[in-house]
């Protein structure tokens, strides 16, 4: 995995590392089946709650399982707050790449199979959703079918 780049020309990117940002922490299914590593930023119109509740729908939209945030990571000091971000997505996508359920180097890879080492790690290093005031799952419940409930 190449680490993030550290310039660009790019006025887009430069906006994005410039705002707050956070690394996420997403499990599909319950029990957990899989965890998903990830980073977004916050946009200057946007809080914590709406940018999370961003990738919150488009995971779950994406998910035929229910998702769930286990923890985030926040980034709001210094001058890139979300290329911080970034550099900690990498690092943990590299501690944990023997867990990686898809090939690196595609969307997939930021997926991970869990492990207590992964589940202790985000228990001891992230913010839970409620400590926020963030969701911890959003939707309705699972229909079941006749046969299933």
């Amino acid at each position: 995995m190449k680490p993030p780049a550290t310039t660009t020309t790019s006025k887009i990117q430069l906006e994005w590392w410039a705002s707050p940002g956070v690394v996420y922490f997403f499990a599909a299914g319950n029990p957990a089946k899989a965890v998903k590593i990830g980073v977004t930023a916050i946009p200057k119109k946007a809080t914590l709650l709406s940018a999370v509740i961003q990738r919150f729908k488009s995971i779950q939209t994406h998910n035929h399982e229910m998702v769930e945030l286990l923890g985030v990571v926040e980034f709001s000091a210094g001058e890139m707050p979300t290329r911080d971000a970034e550099v900690l997505e990498r690092e943990l996508h590299l501690r944990f790449s023997p867990l990686q359920r898809f090939h690196r180097h595609t969307r997939g890879a930021e997926w991970f199979t869990p492990s207590d080492e992964l589940l202790e790690y985000i228990t001891k290093h992230s913010t839970r959703p409620e400590a926020l005031g963030l969701p911890r799952i959003i939707g309705r419940e699972p229909i079941l079918r006749k046969e299933e409930a």
